[in-house]
């Protein structure tokens, strides 16, 4: 987890160092507050630097998580004791979650667990306890995967938000647009004759067709803060839908 978020944070840094000072201008621009143009090269070449070695470690880390993964969707015995080994050393590297899983993988196929590893076991599709992965449950393979978010509960009327192709697209779009209008709103995008500069572009002033519509950055007009809010509802809506504890009940019946 911590090579996960430590991986994330270093590869915005170097996107966000780039970004303001060559593709916004900051190296260059004179309105720039003077502590902003040192901490973008901060960004930047710490960011690198940091991403240099950790990037691999994710990689490895990844790769474990998926040959794992691999096995506890399998079915066969046979195959799971033929790759044991292989499970219990990606179980071990992962952590406790990953090796619960990996025996009630073995209770579940009826395999002797030894004793490797002392943990209670769970589900070993992690169905359980959510989104059991490097991600925490927010971004965990129960909301890409979803066939039944809280916005097909909200629209029962519309079959296609019960596909995980249709809820994946709303996903990447509502984030995609969240991104782009925090990206407009802090750093700017109007593009004049020298390419991308640190001017926002004020949608409210775009859309009553007002001749001056481009701000300094940082700035926030009132149509831009409610897209803001607007997506981000969408987004938290694409999430799995939680059954209530009456359905819980009637299902125990």
């Amino acid at each position: 987890m911590i090579i996960t978020y430590v991986t994330i944070l270093s590869c915005a840094s170097v996107l966000w160092g780039f970004m303001f000072l060559f593709m916004l201008g900051g190296a260059t621009d004179p309105s720039q507050e003077e502590f902003m143009i040192p901490f973008g090269w901060f960004c930047l070449i710490g960011g690198s630097l940091i991403s240099f070695y950790v990037i691999p470690e994710f990689s490895y880390y990844w790769s474990e998580r998926s040959a794992l993964e691999d096995i506890l969707s399998l079915d066969a015995r046979t195959e799971v004791i033929k790759r044991r080994k292989e499970a219990e050393d990606a179980a071990e590297i992962l952590g406790r979650k990953y090796q619960s899983r990996l025996m009630g993988l073995y209770d579940h196929l009826q395999i002797r667990g030894g004793k490797r590893f002392k943990v209670e076991s769970l589900n070993p599709l992690g169905k359980e306890q959510g989104a059991i992965g490097l991600f925490p449950d927010l971004v965990g393979s129960d909301w890409w995967n979803t066939e039944k978010s809280l916005l097909s509960e909200r629209l029962p009327g519309l079959i296609s938000l019960r596909k995980k192709e249709t809820n994946r697209l709303v996903i990447i779009s509502s984030i995609s647009a969240v991104t782009l209008l925090l990206l407009n709103s802090l750093f700017g995008f109007s593009i004049g004759t020298g390419g991308f500069n640190n001017q926002t572009i004020d949608l409210s002033a775009y859309l009553s067709s007002v001749e001056d519509m481009s701000f300094s950055s940082p700035h926030l007009d009132l149509v831009s803060i409610l897209l803001i809010i607007f997506f981000s509802i969408l987004t938290i809506s694409t999430m799995p839908a939680r059954k209530t504890s009456n359905q819980e009940e009637e299902v125990d019946v």
